[in-house]
């Protein structure tokens, strides 16, 4: 018989003041908990539970709430559950019960209810009633495990009691035919938290913890359990897979044998398929004698543990279950021992992984991005899709590929080439061979990175030994050029499932990442350049999304100067927010490929797209666990260089269906906008509504009705509300929308915006300090918060930047506060009363308020000077041309306005702050570099 341990833990001293302590974490891995239990955690939404625990636990919460009332303060209950239990979520919706049920398989036949509760003092009769009730609804379990704050002071036996809360509970024991097995009193000799289980006396043993997670409430003694089962644990299956190890690689040997290789081989074969699969065989003959396989398998240990922390892990457990086995004193010296000397060596792996990671920044930023994505990793153990839970890895996997499948559509179903043949209307755009310059720059652009494809190659091994991969590659590209088709193995594709937001077992809250090869990415890319050089004429102008000098920016500034321009003018300006379901993954291949006939593609590059979007093979990986594989039957492979632009030759005929309106794309993000002088104007924006809903009839897209709105922007105290329609569906109308990330308000008042942003960047920089506490070079921290904090402080600031000193003050907190934290890393010294200009000075980081500055001037530099792409912009701008000299003429006219909005609007800030150095700078003929660097110089010295 197998043995296994459940050692839950809980304290009423909250975990809000230890968030990030590696002792605390450290802790938690040496003593191998396989269960945590904690009442008062004091949690709220902004701490993340992976702060808590490493990526061994699931875990699982229910915070009261981050209210400033008195009576929301604290509370709050968790569970971290080893994943190998595979633990499913019960909900009970509708309650306020502060309280967690999880099912917990204890073996292939057996589950277990497994609850934590915490009842306030002031607690009623009907809030324990209504938590007994709860379990009516779960159904059957083998065995039953509670335990909680119950605030009840008991002395002895139920029966005995005569609080009528403790005949409600009592009743509740009775039922379901359970005991209490607390026997550890508080500093009153009484004991407030319960443990409630049906399980065996002799299969449960609970004692005072002398080593508890927090701090010791001396009312809420912390206590540890063991309970003793057939283990049969259901862990997860490892999938053993061979892969090339290439991080062991003999790289010396791999360059002599890529230097011997020769490719002319490649020449004898006119079927692609042919030539590629001798070109593989001849890679993995060189790797087979260079590089060692490894057998990938599920993770039992953190990844940084060494092979030393391992084994005398392995050990200590061994010794426990002997002296569990038989009490031998020497048994208890060596397992104390070893658990001394496991923590040691656990807190020296940790720090000399934190040291390597700082280390490593400056040279390679994603170690420190691998260092966060690690803490942050958390796939499900189980899987809900249809109703249906999926526990095993294989059925998981083949759940999200039964998700992502069900998104495709079937495409237009004849004959597509021959089409093309009797239609072809020219040959103005056409790619008849690759050269030579073109592999080499494609390889030079190629990201260096351990990931492979299919075909098990990284691009770092590409990008390294890119002379010996750059002729057999351009005989490839010309080949498959030459007879249209595209390679096989390089259409098939493998899905990272990765989580967005939500129920973390819910199918449908997670998205696709395509894994593509590196060698397909080098061809579609050097198709992709071709490509846009002959077709960027073509393209609307009214996209700004994955167009070379547009961005999320222009596109926001576009609209920004309408919505000022209607303010000046008086008419309000109607905005039509669109949201498309799943617009890549809808596309319909057959008309995509009709719609290239227009720009006049050549019979054989529309031959090449329709071998490059049709037959591709999926699947899913999932935890070394592989799907059965699944067909694209319509969109275009996301992750592939060549998609955003064969999406926007897509969607580029929509701004033609639009005769009384005004849009503005980026990518499947649509608006359509409309001055309303009377309602007339009203009535053909709603013509163009109906434009846009035939469009996507007949485009075969669809529409999330009930995710687009309207948006009125105007000063009138009773502007001209007209209902819009889609489809007969009434368009909700707001007063704020999230355009691009932005939050535009009616009045164009970022107040809302701001204070979001705010929030979150105070959320990231908590993060940062968390996981930075033993973190010691300023560099690797000023990198990080650049990145990571001083980023989301900057995006697009050159539409909500605002004048009001109150809200600028409040975005430098964030940065001050930052500051603060520098001085403390450096002198050990956390002080409040210092001046931030000092601060600024002391670490050469310039305010976020100058830095706004000099991007708005610096943004409108690119506009003049080209590297911003953008008519609308351009024409916008105004230049002054004084009808008789003066002295003090400033280079663009000088704008007065009693409105806010004039002064918050970044062309007008832009006037006003250029005009003050246009005597000093030369906007025309400076490089980027100097030229931002005389502003600062300039403005701020």
């Amino acid at each position: 018989m197998l043995v296994g341990r459940l050692s839950p833990r809980w304290s009423s001293t909250g975990l809000t003041p230890f968030l990030g302590r590696p002792s605390q974490c450290g802790s938690v891995a040496s003593d191998d908990q396989d269960v945590i239990l904690i009442t008062e955690t004091w949690l709220c939404e902004d701490i993340d539970s992976l702060e808590l625990f490493d990526d061994r636990y699931l875990v699982f919460r229910r915070d009261r709430g981050s209210s400033s009332d008195s009576c929301r303060r604290g509370g709050g209950v968790l569970i971290a559950v080893k994943k190998c239990f595979n633990p499913c979520i019960l909900d009970f919706p509708g309650s306020d019960l502060e309280a967690v049920w999880l099912s917990i398989k204890l073996n292939h036949r057996q589950k277990m209810l497994v609850c934590v509760a915490y009842f306030p003092p002031s607690s009623r009769a009907d809030t324990y009633v209504e938590y007994f009730d709860c379990f009516e609804s779960f159904g059957f379990f083998d065995n039953i495990f509670i335990c909680g704050d119950f605030n009840l002071s008991i002395y002895d036996d139920f029966g005995n009691n005569k609080n009528p809360l403790v005949n409600e509970l009592s009743n509740f024991v009775n039922l379901y035919n359970l005991a209490q097995f607390n026997n550890t009193f508080n500093c009153n000799n009484k004991f407030l938290d319960l443990i409630l289980t049906d399980i065996d006396f002799s299969h449960i043993s609970v004692w005072h913890s002398d080593k508890p997670l927090v701090p010791e409430d001396k009312h809420h003694p912390a206590l540890s359990i063991s309970i003793c089962f057939v283990a049969d644990h259901p862990n997860r299956k490892n999938v053993n897979i061979s892969r090339y190890d290439f991080k062991r690689a003999d790289f010396l040997t791999m360059w002599y044998l890529l230097r011997e290789t020769n490719w002319s081989f490649l020449f004898n074969f006119n079927d692609i398929d042919e030539a590629v699969f001798s070109f593989y065989n001849c890679l993995n003959d060189v790797f087979s004698r260079t590089v060692p396989l490894r057998q990938t398998a599920t993770r039992r240990f953190p990844f940084w543990y060494t092979i030393e922390t391992r084994r005398m892990l392995k050990r200590k457990a061994k010794v426990r279950r002997l002296a569990l086995k038989c009490v031998n004193p020497d048994s208890v010296i060596e397992f104390r021992t070893l658990r001394s000397a496991v923590k040691y060596s656990i807190q020296k792996d940790y720090n000399t992984y934190l040291r390597l990671t700082e280390n490593n920044l400056i040279s390679n930023p994603k170690k420190l991005w691998s260092y966060f994505n690690n803490t942050k990793h958390n796939s499900p153990n189980s899987l809900y899709y249809n109703n249906v839970c999926y526990e095993n890895d294989g059925d998981i996997a083949n759940a999200f590929a039964d998700y992502f499948k069900s998104v495709f559509k079937p495409s237009t179903n004849y004959d597509i080439k021959n089409e093309f043949k009797s239609n072809c209307v020219g040959d103005l755009v056409k790619i008849d061979s690759v050269t030579y310059d073109d592999v080499v720059l494609a390889i030079r652009e190629l990201k260096s990175s351990l990931t492979v494809g299919v075909d098990n190659i990284p691009s770092f091994i590409i990008k390294g030994y890119a002379e010996f991969f750059i002729y057999p590659l351009l005989i490839l590209f010309n080949l498959s050029l030459r007879s249209n088709v595209f390679l096989y193995i390089w259409k098939q594709t493998r899905i990272i499932p990765v989580f967005l937001k939500g129920d973390a077992q819910d199918c449908k809250n997670y998205r696709p990442i395509a894994i593509l090869s590196p060698m397909s990415k080098i061809f579609e890319s050097i198709i992709h350049k071709r490509l846009f050089h002959q077709v960027k004429n073509l393209i609307s102008p009214s996209q700004h999304g994955f167009i070379p000098k547009r961005s999320t920016a222009t596109n926001l500034f576009c609209l920004t100067n309408k919505i000022i321009s209607s303010f000046q003018i008086g008419p309000q300006l109607d905005v039509i927010y669109t949201d498309f379901s799943k617009a890549f993954d809808s596309i319909d291949f057959g008309i995509l490929l009709n719609k290239l006939q227009g720009p006049g593609f050549h019979v054989n590059l529309t031959d090449w797209l329709h071998s490059y979007l049709c037959n591709r093979s999926l699947y899913v990986y999932f935890n070394n666990a592989v799907s059965r594989e699944f067909s694209g039957t319509s969109g275009v492979p996301q992750g592939s260089n060549l998609v955003p632009l064969l999406f926007i030759l897509f969607i580029n005929d929509l701004t033609s269906v639009f005769k009384y309106s005004e849009c503005l794309l980026f990518a499947d993000d649509l608006k359509l906008f409309s001055s309303m002088n009377s309602n007339l104007d009203a009535v053909l924006l709603q013509s163009d509504l109906d434009c846009l809903f035939k469009w996507c009839t007949v485009n075969k897209l669809h529409l999330n009705i009930e995710k687009c709105s309207i948006l009125s922007y105007t000063g009138k105290s009773q502007p001209l509300n007209h209902v819009y329609k889609i489809n007969d569906l009434v368009l909700s109308r707001s007063d704020s929308v999230t355009d691009l990330g932005i939050i535009f308000y009616t009045k164009l008042d970022f107040s809302h915006h701001i204070n979001s942003m705010v929030s979150k960047a105070y959320r990231r920089l908590g993060i940062l300090k968390c996981k930075t506490k033993e973190f010691s070079s300023e560099i690797a921290l000023k990198v990080l918060y650049y990145a990571h904090v001083r980023s989301s402080l900057e995006y697009c600031s050159i539409i909500w930047d605002p004048i009001y000193r109150n809200k600028i003050e409040i975005i430098e907190r964030i940065q001050n506060n930052f500051l603060r934290y520098l001085l403390y890393k450096k002198n050990g010294i956390y002080l409040q009363d210092i001046s931030s200009s000092y601060l600024r000075d002391m670490f050469n980081i310039p305010s976020l308020c100058s830095r706004r500055d000099v991007s708005c001037v610096l943004f409108f530099y690119k506009v003049i000077n080209g590297s911003i792409d953008c008519s609308d912009i351009l024409r916008a701008i105004n230049f002054a041309v004084p009808a008789r000299s003066l002295r003090n003429q400033g280079s663009f006219p000088n704008v007065y306005s009693r409105f806010n909005y004039i002064d918050r609007f970044s062309l007008y800030k832009f006037y006003k702050t250029f005009n003050k150095i246009s005597g000093e700078l030369d906007i025309y003929h400076m490089s980027p570099t100097v030229f931002k660097s005389n502003c600062f110089q300039l403005l701020y010295t």
